[in-house]
């Protein structure tokens, strides 16, 4: 009899997930933007691995911590197959508050290329409000264009008293500067013109039709104050700017939320915008508490002031007066909801608690929204604050369409923590309806964005990771239909728990691992994936 040699289980273990990682090289899911699309929808449909029955607190933890050179205060993002150094990696990449972006091997952690310093971060005192910490620079998360081999990303600097903000093009697989970048952004809206010093970058950068945008808010609510969107060219980025402006005339207006705006497929933007002198009833141009369809028209961005473009909640005056405004949560576009009278929605929610969905084909203007229901907070509070963040969809088949909202405090209905919402009509001849489906009965102190992992219409997982201001921070995952807890780490072993988890983000979770920013880079798997590694070292 032929003896043959003994194959140890970890070496199968080894083999059986590579031929695993073989078969489905082709069907890994890169994360490009925030939410991994223009659209902010926060949902990969494409995973097979992280499900409610193989995730739990024995199965499933931290693989690895990156330290960085700062906190890390923006989504990170993730492109697979890629070439670096001779070999291919799937490639995790994340910018710090000290201006410095790092590429990542997402398996390791290993850094594979660093851009430290683009520019020096601003210190406490030349930033003046509006977000506290030692340094300031990059507050926003980069986009990246795979096909032509960059990620963008925007840094501030000083020069003398002066401030700036410069978008660079990185190249990805050697964090090389591209040619003709960094480009200074600059310009006017009509009459105003953009003054850095005075606006905060936090809102993520978005790539549509050869440009790159990047918004802007308030610093801090410090007079004057305005929202900005400003683009630039990809391919000539000298050729001039597109700058649209949403309170030209007087203050706010902001454009602050983490995730930025989002754009549909023919190029028009949609964002929420913030507290402000909002005067547009009486024939101004101050478009605070508000939500805006922005065009370009004749190479420049610009807004039409008609009913069809805007939407403004009938009591905008109380939202002002109590800081409870719009603007908080970058706009969800829906995917088509064809079984109605409404198929083309926007969804958002507001500091004041509410969840709003729009018409997008016609947005009503003031007061004209298709519905609005309280989430959060009670409405004779004088100041709360409820939806921060952008909430994520997921389309369950037969199981129904829903969304994902998170919350800071309690709703008078019971509602905690994460609210899921049911989209249906009657029929098709009536609206879209919002109704609760569940809650997770409990509150979130300061929640990143959710996000949502599915194969296709099955095994829905919600991940959102509670921040509590960067102190104690976990990571949470519910079942996408019933909200039951399938995972959380402070109650999984003291080596998966982690502290500064950043709220104005979003983690991402491709290909079986969970992506967390914080002080640094948190990577979170199946357990398994770790003794595979170790095997085969």
């Amino acid at each position: 009899m032929t003896k043959h040699p003994r194959i140890s289980m970890s070496v199968l273990l080894v083999i059986f997930t590579l031929c695993g990682a073989m078969r489905s090289e082709s069907q890994k899911v890169d994360n490009l933007t925030f939410h991994g699309d223009n659209a902010r929808l926060g949902w990969n449909a494409s995973e097979k691995v992280l499900t409610p029955n193989t995730v739990s607190k024995d199965t499933f933890g931290k693989l690895w911590h990156a330290p960085l050179d700062g906190d890390v205060p923006v989504s990170p993002l993730l492109v697979t197959n890629l070439k670096i150094g001779g070999a291919e990696h799937d490639v995790v990449y994340a910018a710090t508050d000290h201006n410095s972006v790092f590429a990542l091997d997402s398996i390791s952690g290993k850094v594979l290329w660093e851009r430290k310093h683009l520019f020096e971060p601003l210190t406490q005192a030349q930033f003046t409000g509006g977000w506290f910490g030692p340094v300031h620079g990059i507050l926003s998360t980069p986009v990246i264009d795979r096909k032509n081999g960059t990620l963008y990303v925007c840094t501030i600097r000083a020069r003398g008293l002066r401030q700036h903000f410069d978008v660079w093009a990185l190249d990805l697989t050697t964090g090389a500067t591209k040619a003709g970048w960094p480009i200074t952004l600059k310009g006017r809206y009509k009459d105003t013109p953009f003054v850095p010093g005075q606006v905060m970058q936090r809102g993520a950068l978005i790539i549509s039709n050869g440009w790159v945008y990047v918004p802007f808010g308030g610093r801090g609510d410090i007079p004057p104050w305005r929202g900005w969107l400003i683009g630039v060219n990809t391919e000539q980025p000298n050729v001039p700017q597109r700058l649209f402006c949403s309170s030209p005339e007087s203050d706010g207006a902001g454009l602050w939320s983490g995730g930025g705006v989002s754009a549909d497929d023919r190029g028009d933007f949609f964002a929420s915008t913030g507290n402000g002198e909002y005067d547009f009833q009486r024939g101004g141009s101050n478009m605070s508490e508000s939500v805006l369809r922005m065009s370009v028209t004749n190479n420049k961005l610009d807004f039409s002031r008609q009913k069809k473009d805007y939407y403004t909640p009938s009591n905008f005056k109380r939202l002002d007066d109590q800081d409870e405004y719009l603007g908080g949560a970058t706009m969800n576009i829906l995917p088509d909801q064809s079984d109605s009278s409404t198929p083309h929605l926007l969804f958002t929610g507001g500091k004041d608690g509410v969840a709003y969905l729009l018409n997008r084909d016609d947005m009503g203007g003031l007061g004209g929204e298709v519905q609005k229901i309280r989430l959060c907070g009670m409405p004779n509070a004088i100041y709360y604050e409820g939806i921060r963040s952008t909430s994520a969809y997921f389309d369950a088949g037969s199981a129904g369409r829903l969304l994902y909202v998170a919350g800071d405090q309690p709703g008078g209905n019971g509602e905690h923590g994460i609210i899921a919402l049911h989209l249906r009509a009657e029929n098709k001849d009536a609206p879209i309806q919002m109704t609760q489906a569940w809650t997770m009965k409990r509150d979130l102190n300061g929640p990143s964005s959710p996000i949502v992992t599915s194969n296709g219409s099955e095994d829905g997982l919600v991940w959102v990771v509670e921040t509590n201001d960067g102190d104690h921070s976990s990571l949470l995952a519910f079942d996408a239909l019933s909200g039951a807890e399938i995972y959380d780490s402070n109650k999984a072993s003291a080596a998966d728990q982690f502290n500064g988890g950043k709220r104005f983000t979003s983690p991402i979770a491709c290909n079986g691992l969970v992506f967390i920013p914080a002080n640094g880079v948190l990577c979170y798997g199946m357990k398994s994936n770790k003794a595979v590694k170790e095997s085969a070292q």
